[in-house]
């Protein structure tokens, strides 16, 4: 079984359970088409290592600005009802583990910004590692990805 993570959002924690490899590809298809696009600098901002929490909010901010730009409300919305589930989120209230069920959601969420900071955590747990240990083994380096994500962002 593989083990939750936990990242705090606003205050609130929640606990993200990695997808299985199968499910992950298949959202990654869909994923690649619509947001990654909008967030190039977040994959390679995520996918280096973890420690620079500064470095973190500002690739987060940067995402969230390119995600309004590029994606319209419905689109934003049908990717929070596909990734923030019940069956991949946990969050803690009053001191009780909840799944993240409409009633839970009421609960957790205080802001919509609260929604996409909790969707970029959901990327970066099921995606960023294996994109860095992928591009690894390909021999390409962060600084290539991020221009071609960079150039590909252009492009659109």
């Amino acid at each position: 079984m593989v083990k939750p993570v936990e990242v705090t959002v606003n205050e609130t924690v929640f606990f993200i359970t990695p997808m299985d490899a199968f499910e992950a590809l298949a959202v990654f298809g869909d994923l690649q088409k619509d947001i990654l696009p909008a967030v190039g600098d977040l994959i390679a901002a995520v996918a280096k290592e973890e420690g620079d929490k500064a470095g973190d909010e500002a690739a987060m901010a940067r995402a969230i600005q390119k995600l309004s730009e590029k994606l319209d409300g419905k689109q934003l919305t049908r990717w929070a009802d596909r990734l923030l589930t019940k069956d991949s989120i946990t969050v803690e209230i009053n001191g009780a583990d909840l799944p993240l069920d409409a009633a839970a959601k009421a609960m957790a969420f205080r802001e919509f910004t609260d929604v996409l900071e909790l969707l970029f955590h959901v990327i970066k747990v099921n995606f960023a590692g294996p994109l860095a240990r992928w591009l690894s083994r390909t021999g390409l380096g962060l600084n290539q990805l991020q221009a071609g994500l960079s150039d590909a962002i252009g492009r659109k």
